[in-house]
């Protein structure tokens, strides 16, 4: 090895032609720059634009109906305990690594992979896993569509029970709320029910619309007295906005192979959605930035008004006690702390390279340390603010209906989309309230599919460079339009749950578990820390660099193995998902998996390398042009890390624990730190 006077004349030498700081951008605005491998790439105009793309990305449609959907079904305070302690754990320390590494270089869900080739596959299998994803589910949008288009009516039909979809045991909507009579000065309730509710002897499941799940529809033969409050369970009987949603926006058929009962409607919502997404892709990020300062915000601020609505119904109380008051007994329970741990995956995004990709378009100098800690917090609070909203409301119909809130309603995918439309529907003008609401989150549905649709751009990108935009976007487009049409029939919902739940649950903890041990063991945190220390000055807190190496990777390890162990086949309601549909599943999880051991092997079998050996080590090294997006701090980046070559797994584990780096750090530090900090 030379000697310290020689590689401090070598330093000094290489930094006389580095520039101190970078060029003056010559481009416009809206010009994208070209990072240090020459790929063009669009910076997003702002810290508080990033922001809001990061958060529109990540409070999406889940936050508004699977949390209130795992917290109705695990407990509500049972539940809500383990997200957050998990999110803390895990989510912080996930979200700093895939959006900080992305940023330090610049590079997307695939090519973040020159850091170790091995894994290079995992940026084809989040991209595979998103189509089968983004097929399957973009046919939510087009129910949520459904209550748009309800919503121009004068009167809004999910609150009354004269439609065709509704049964004889149908509850009014507006029954659910009691409604103070000045006249009275009391509480009239079920005042508009009795024709809702007036079975007799004859009553039988023969009037129910047919297609539908014959679980939900048994009812009780004999009369019903109206003189009191009649004790309600969602097992006979729903009210008008849960059947709204049942048996005319689903449609449900016979099961996920009976593709009848089309909703073309469903079709036509589809079609328009395609377009929409087509023209939110045309510039990249800047066009997506653009589209989310609408779709972040007016969300929130219509919650905050439903909120404030829903907190003063009778028996809003209950249902919040019932959030906020933990059942230890079910905290114990694994699945609780399983569900818990995929929900912060779901609606952070871990595993599925969109943080990655949102990094890539981040300004090299952005505090990403800040933003690490900001967003999964701000997270946190949407969702539980959305269980706040939902709760409220199941209290009142709890109230309403003299039952208790784990009976009101029949959980599920309604949990959160009933909850909401009752508040909006108790609103005054709840035509006006709906239309606003449910544009927004529509939009955030949106949003939630422009990001994917760009991570599968960049990497069609990365692998065919000579590809044109515009003709890829308008090729993909129609391919996810003809794949995404068995969704718009009876079996939709069916299908929608059998992605959700094959594509959506073990894609994320895989690939997050790959990611911590990549950065934490393999390319090394003392690295990782050169590099956050390059782009914002400062390294990681000591904390953060303990959950990332140790903590992080044994939790999410262990969640996955338990929900192998603890694994439930899927099903809606009573129905069962047969046993070919169960196998097609896993077959789809194989498949989308796949693309990582295959690329693996191929990576090893071309590495550098006279031995089996040697070139299993050489593919785990950065690849040669591995470094800072900006260009003018390469040559630094090759100086700092040139004695990380020699560094053992011993010397790894000492830093990982104690923070005290391998190597000497002079004079290489001192001239590196005196430059980048400029």
């Amino acid at each position: 090895m030379s000697s310290k006077k020689d590689r401090n004349k070598e330093c000094q030498m290489m930094l006389n032609d580095v520039p101190s700081e970078p060029p003056e951008p010559e481009e416009e605005e809206d010009s994208p720059e070209v990072t240090s491998d020459g790929v063009e790439k669009f910076k997003f105009s702002s810290t508080f634009s990033t922001y809001m793309t990061l958060l529109g990305f990540s409070v999406g449609m889940s936050d508004f109906w699977r949390f209130p959907f795992l917290a109705y079904r695990n407990g509500g305070g049972a539940f809500l305990i383990p997200f957050v302690v998990m999110t803390l754990l895990c989510g912080l320390p996930l979200y700093f690594l895939e959006y900080s590494l992305p940023k330090f270089a610049g590079k997307g869900p695939y090519k973040i992979w020159d850091i170790c080739p091995l894994f290079r596959g995992i940026g084809i299998t989040v991209v595979v896993g998103y189509c089968m994803w983004m097929a399957g589910t973009t046919v939510m949008r087009c129910w949520i569509i459904d209550f748009l288009v309800g919503s121009f009516q004068s009167t809004l039909p999910w609150t009354v029970c004269d439609n065709p979809w509704n049964t004889p045991s149908c509850k009014m909507l507006h029954s659910a709320i009691y409604l103070y009579d000045n006249s009275t000065n009391s509480m009239n309730l079920f005042d508009n029910i009795t024709h809702s509710m007036n079975l007799s002897d004859n009553s039988t499941a023969s009037h129910v619309p047919t297609g539908h799940n014959s679980s939900v529809l048994t009812m009780a033969s004999g009369n019903v007295s109206m003189s009191e409050p009649v004790p309600f369970n969602a097992s006979n009987g729903m009210t008008s906005a849960e059947e709204y949603w049942q048996y005319h926006v689903l449609s449900l058929s016979s099961g996920i192979s009976d593709w009848s009962n089309y909703q073309w409607r469903h079709v036509v919502s589809m079609l328009v959605i395609r377009f929409v997404i087509f023209f939110g892709l045309i510039k990249s990020i800047k066009s997506i930035e653009k589209v989310i300062y609408v779709t972040a915000t007016v969300p929130f601020f219509l919650t905050v008004a439903i909120f404030i609505r829903s907190v003063m119904l009778p028996g809003a109380s209950d249902g919040l006690f019932y959030f906020f008051n933990p059942d230890f007994s079910k905290i114990i329970q694994p699945r609780v702390w399983i569900e818990a741990t995929l929900m912060g995956f779901y609606t952070l995004g871990f595993g599925w390279g969109g943080n990655m990709l949102l990094g890539s378009h981040a300004h090299f100098k952005e505090n990403c340390l800040r933003t690490a800690v900001v967003l999964p917090l701000a997270n946190v609070f949407m969702a539980v603010f959305s269980g706040l909203v939902c709760f409220s409301v199941l209290g009142n119909m709890a109230h309403s209906f003299n039952s208790s809130v784990t009976d009101v309603i029949s959980g599920g995918m309604s949990v959160g989309v009933v909850s909401y439309i009752t508040a909006l529907s108790s609103l005054p003008v709840p035509q006006l309230w709906t239309v606003l609401f449910v544009t927004a989150i529509l939009l955030t549905g949106i949003d939630g599919q422009l990001i994917p649709m760009d991570m599968m751009m960049q990497l069609i990108g990365d692998l065919w460079p000579g590809a044109r935009r515009i003709p890829t976007l308008v090729a993909t487009g129609v391919v996810f339009f003809i794949a995404s049409i068995p969704t718009c029939s009876g079996a939709g919902a069916y299908i929608f749950l059998w992605v959700d739940w094959y594509s959506g649950a073990w894609v994320g903890p895989i690939v997050s578990i790959i990611e911590l041990v990549t950065v934490a063991w393999i390319y090394g945190m003392d690295r990782f820390e050169e590099d956050i220390r390059m782009m914002i000055g400062r390294g990681i807190p000591a904390p953060l660099r303990f959950l990332t190496a140790f903590l992080s990777p044994v939790f999410v390890l262990v969640i996955f193995l338990t929900s192998c162990v603890e694994y439930v086949a899927p099903s809606y309601g009573d129905y069962h998902f047969p046993a070919l549909a169960r196998g097609l599943g896993w077959v789809s999880v194989v498949l989308v998996i796949l693309p990582i051991p295959f690329l693996a092997a191929w990576t090893v079998n071309r590495a550098k390398g006279s031995t089996l050996l040697k070139k299993f080590q050489t593919s785990l090294r950065p690849v040669g042009g591995w470094g800072p997006c900006e260009r003018h701090l390469q040559t630094l980046y090759n100086i700092i890390h040139k004695r990380y070559e020699h560094r053992t797994l011993f010397d790894l584990l000492k830093y990982n624990l104690s923070g005290r780096k391998f190597g000497s750090q002079e004079p290489e530090e001192k001239l590196f730190y005196s430059i980048s900090l400029k």
